[in-house]
């Protein structure tokens, strides 16, 4: 039903992009869901649907293998050419595009990868990541477990002590010097930053929804590091700015039900799919696209027409005149999501730090600085104050 109600709702966009649009740029990313081994004919119907938008650049995501990307271009036809991630055994990333791929420009991260595109009828250029952020401790599932009191333990799961989460993914994203160097002239070459985050939106779960999440509002870190560091923009956020209105969900178009609990229980729905843009171009358009034939979910999915648990996102851009004036430089990344440690103690030291975090590795007390996590009434917002006595005593 989701699904249905998300097409109706933006269907005046996919009626512009069935039929095609004078946008300067059309972006889509695309989670491929085990590059199509979940349905009948899986890659025909990916290079079919992505033949329907008809996008200039796509991120893709479960690339499974090194031939995924070459395929999907060769059935997408003439002009197409695509990049995958470096790591061979499980690329996971891929981008193609009917323009062309500047050589010597791809940069990768662990969890995602960067090459620039020029288009020949404008010349204009842009630079172009595509992510995928790990799907493990996925939040919104302890948001709805009952036993889950507290932000810190949902924090938990987004930046874990033990192994790479999230946070780390986009953190190491935000850090990467070729990124920070793109940021530096993006008045010049536009920055665009599209994929699967494995998590919602900082701007997405507020007070006035919080009933359809659990009961919970909450600042989801992935994308509020990338958009409070870069000065990048979500693109559908920009155009939709309410949440309560526009959801924009993408997870899931089929797994409507958990198979744990023998297809009984919902599985929490979602917009965890994201174009994020810096630069001199403006969205024009912006919606979760998942073909436009009815979705039987799982697991009786083997015919379906669209092959992904995913909608995919597609956002059209205009070009703005290049600016010379000077760029706003990136923002370090605050300290509480770069400690390597994580959180150290989930009960709290005092009644008053519901937790405690440090940055740095260990060594003096200044490099090894501490923060406190205090909450403040009358909501129970949770803020992270510079620890010491009185550090839930200053003002919120």
């Amino acid at each position: 039903l989701g699904s249905i109600i998300e097409m109706v709702r933006y269907l005046p966009y996919l009626v512009l992009t069935m039929v095609g649009t004078a946008s300067a740029l059309k972006v889509m990313t695309f989670n491929i869901w085990l590059s199509g081994a979940e349905v009948s004919n899986g890659m025909e119907k990916i290079a079919k649907q992505i033949k329907e938008v008809n996008p200039d650049v796509v991120a893709l995501q479960e690339v499974e293998s090194p031939d995924v990307v070459s395929n999907i271009t060769t059935m997408l036809g003439e002009g197409w050419s695509g990049v995958h991630h470096c790591n061979s055994s499980y690329p996971d990333t891929g981008i193609i595009t009917r323009h062309t791929i500047i050589p010597g420009t791809y940069v990768h991260v662990d969890y995602g990868m960067h090459v620039k595109i020029q288009i020949e009828k404008t010349k204009r250029q842009f630079s172009f990541w595509a992510m995928h952020l790990d799907y493990k401790s996925y939040g919104p599932y302890a948001c709805y477990n009952k036993l889950v009191t507290s932000e810190v333990q949902i924090m938990a799961g987004e930046m874990p002590s033990s192994t790479t989460g999230r946070v780390q993914n986009i953190v190491q994203l935000v850090t990467n010097p070729q990124f920070i160097t793109q940021i530096s002239k993006s008045n010049i070459v536009p920055v665009i930053v599209a994929g699967d985050f494995n998590v919602p939106s900082d701007e997405d779960w507020t007070e006035a929804n919080k009933v359809q999440h659990g009961g919970w509002a909450f600042e989801w870190p992935a994308t509020k590091i990338l958009r409070e560091t870069s000065g990048m923009k979500d693109s559908f956020r920009v155009l939709h700015p309410d949440p309560v209105a526009d959801p924009g969900i993408t997870w899931s178009t089929v797994n409507k039900f958990q198979k744990e609990w023998d297809y009984t229980v919902p599985e929490p729905e979602d917009r965890i799919d994201f174009i994020f843009y810096r630069g001199p171009i403006s969205p024009t358009a912006s919606f979760p696209y998942s073909g436009t034939t009815p979705l039987v979910p799982i697991p009786h999915q083997w015919a379906n027409e669209w092959p992904s648990d995913h909608a995919a996102f597609v956002t059209e851009f205009e070009d703005l005149p290049i600016s010379e004036d000077p760029v706003e430089p990136m923002k370090p990344v605050n300290p509480i999501y770069i400690n390597k440690h994580g959180i150290d103690d989930m009960k709290g030291p005092t009644p008053q730090c519901e937790a405690e975090i440090y940055n740095g590795d260990g060594g003096d007390e200044k490099s090894n600085s501490k923060y406190c996590l205090c909450k403040f009434r009358p909501n129970n917002s949770l803020k992270w104050k510079s620890y010491g006595s009185n550090a839930c005593n200053q003002p919120n």
